[in-house]
């Protein structure tokens, strides 16, 4: 059988497919003519391999990396500003301390502490309030700190300061001390207030801590004796070679010892108190520092 051939635009050519070429029958195709037949709309191209017609999806080429550039160049726009902001807010002079309040101070000098802390002027940001508690901790009259900030431009500094609460007489100078022994400085007690008499030399300084073991049994004394004998105790003294020498307000005299066992050796006074009292027995001076064999004078 002869091909049948078709004539027309650039000459004859075989009208079934040429060998190795793939043709889909969806469409009108035709190989070697000057300008094929376009399929029709929403179906695919000819020949498997051509390059497809962007057109019938609307799409263009390179769109999506414009819309991408764009993205990246608006958030780093936004970024840059932001960080722009920030920067500002952080060095503004706006959120500079101006006001560093006071508060619970009494014999403290309020504007010492101000200075002291060094907190005016600083960033409300970055202030270095642990460095300025520190540096208010190591003031001898005060016990606590606590600092807040207020803002935009404040800052609190409460204080607690130490109280009295004894005198440490050393060197014919007399001391004020708190319960922890800690030296505040040199005035004037209330009337009845705890007396601690050192035999030691020297001089004190507001900051200094004095025997603390001397302390807590001159505490323990005060608080106890006048439960257990009902005198009222006048000094409480420290003595080499004696050790804790107890003064009441009756005029008898303790010696103590050592500082240990406090609790024991004034249950011991008050029954050996008791026994004189009924069998009439006067003493001035009691020795307690034999643990169970006290002597009376």
């Amino acid at each position: 059988m002869s091909d049948r051939h078709v004539i027309g635009g650039g000459g004859s050519y075989p009208k079934r497919p040429l060998k190795g070429a793939i043709v889909r029958r969806t469409g009108i195709v035709t190989v070697g003519a000057r300008k094929a037949a376009p399929p029709p709309r929403g179906q695919g191209a000819g020949v498997i391999g051509a390059e497809p017609d962007h057109r019938d999806f609307g799409f263009r080429p390179g769109a999506w990396l414009t819309t991408r550039v764009i993205v990246a160049l608006s958030l780093a726009a936004v970024l840059a500003a932001a960080a722009g902001g920030s920067w500002w807010v952080f060095r503004s002079s706006y959120f500079e301390i101006q006001n560093v309040t006071v508060e619970g101070t009494q014999r403290v000098n309020p504007d010492a502490l101000v200075e002291r802390a060094g907190l005016t002027g600083e960033s409300m940001f970055n202030a270095d309030l642990g460095g300025a508690q520190v540096a208010l901790s190591a003031v001898p009259l005060v016990k606590e700190v606590h600092i807040q900030r207020h803002w935009p431009d404040s800052v609190t500094i409460a204080v607690v300061e130490r109280q009295g609460w004894g005198v440490w007489e050393q060197s014919g100078v007399r001391y004020v001390v708190d319960r922890d022994g800690i030296v505040l400085g040199e005035w004037e007690m209330p009337p009845g207030s705890p007396v601690i008499k050192s035999s030691a030399l020297g001089s004190r300084r507001p900051g200094d801590r004095v025997d603390y073991q001397a302390v807590d049994a001159a505490a323990e004394i005060y608080a106890s004796l006048p439960k257990e004998l009902g005198t009222r105790v006048t000094e409480v003294a420290f003595l080499p070679g004696k050790g804790v020498r107890v003064t009441t307000e009756s005029g008898q005299v303790a010696l103590l010892g050592d500082s240990s066992s406090i609790a024991y050796k004034l249950a011991s006074w008050a029954a050996v108190e008791r026994k004189a009292a009924e069998r009439g027995i006067v003493y001035n001076t009691i020795d307690l520092r034999f643990g169970n064999r006290p002597v009376v004078q």
